[in-house]
């Protein structure tokens, strides 16, 4: 027996379509590699495209210098990682003004190895990015005299490869697969981090 309730379930009783216009034009964030292998790129994307807030993503080798290209109206956004030590600065910065905070999953953080290193335990010297430092602290200072700090993930992994020595570098899995290293151990897996959105101030 079908009852009347049983029909109107089976029928739309509304239905509308949806024109998603993304909340900027454009936004800018850390990314010093073409390839876009930041994970503030990585989350951005996601950012941007899930939540429709911008309609163009773009990198800059700093967050200082994505910071500049919002002041002087190149983009609407500003995309900052929370674990950024210098995110201070974007809070004070009469010209910017923080509008939305939000959680997302990292990639993986490895240590990475070219192919010829990739059996060994210790190495000559290790290339982390300062955000990472805490990584290397408790699961990596005991396997190199050496560790040396680079300006992002996609540095630390050039210069592992560029060393003439035992090299490796903790980095995103995106970029140790990028550079074709060998990831020797997860050190941290999917974490979460935070991320703040500024704009400029006089932005309608």
């Amino acid at each position: 027996m079908i009852t009347q309730f049983d029909t109107y379930q089976e029928t739309e009783a509304f239905t509308a379509e949806v024109v998603h216009t993304p909340r900027y034009r454009s936004a800018a964030t850390l990314a010093d590699d073409p390839a876009g292998l930041t994970c503030s790129v990585t989350v951005g994307m996601r950012w941007a495209s899930a939540k429709g807030r911008a309609g163009r993503l773009s990198g800059y080798p700093s967050f200082e210098l994505a910071a500049e290209s919002v002041k002087d109206g190149r983009h609407d956004a500003l995309l900052v990682a929370g674990a950024y030590p210098e995110i201070r600065s974007f809070f004070f910065d009469p010209r910017l003004r923080a509008v939305e905070a939000f959680v997302s999953a990292l990639p993986d953080m490895v240590l990475a190895a070219p192919e010829e290193h990739a059996a060994l335990r210790r190495f000559d010297t290790v290339y982390y990015h300062p955000a990472t430092r805490v990584l290397f602290e408790t699961s990596v200072e005991g396997r190199t005299d050496r560790a040396i700090q680079a300006t992002s993930n996609s540095t630390a992994c050039r210069d592992a490869l560029e060393n003439p020595g035992r090299a490796a570098a903790i980095t995103n899995q995106l970029c140790a697969d990028h550079y074709g290293l060998r990831t020797l151990e997860v050190l941290s897996a999917g974490t979460p981090m935070s991320f703040v959105v500024f704009e400029r101030k006089d932005r309608l």
